[in-house]
């Protein structure tokens, strides 16, 4: 191969490959963002999950039930505000780590 066909392999590469390549990059960034994204969301919902297994673990609070509860020992009244305040701190979270100012339907 002489210096001319080398010369043109180059600038076939420079055409093609440079924009291939950021192509790629660019996809590579959205994927990886798409990804960290299905993270908190997993995170969440695992939080969520635990929620739910101490709400189960504590039917005496009746923690979803709709009927009107009766008066509350010392040490219920205690667990049902600290179950109450773990609800909080997971829905603050779900704020800080979820919320943007233009939000999409996502």
């Amino acid at each position: 191969m002489d210096v001319q066909t080398w010369e043109l392999l180059s600038y076939v590469v420079t055409v093609v490959g440079l924009p291939l390549a950021i192509v790629v990059f660019l996809y590579e960034q959205h994927k990886e963002r798409d990804n960290e994204e299905e993270e908190v969301y997993q995170l969440l919902s695992d939080n969520y999950q635990d929620f739910l297994k101490i709400a189960l673990d504590n039917p005496d609070l009746r923690l979803f039930s709709k009927e009107k509860i009766p008066a509350f020992t010392e040490a219920e009244r205690e667990r049902l505000l600290i179950v109450f305040s773990m609800l909080v701190s997971l829905f603050e979270r779900a704020y800080l780590l979820l919320y943007e100012e233009h939000m999409s339907g996502r």
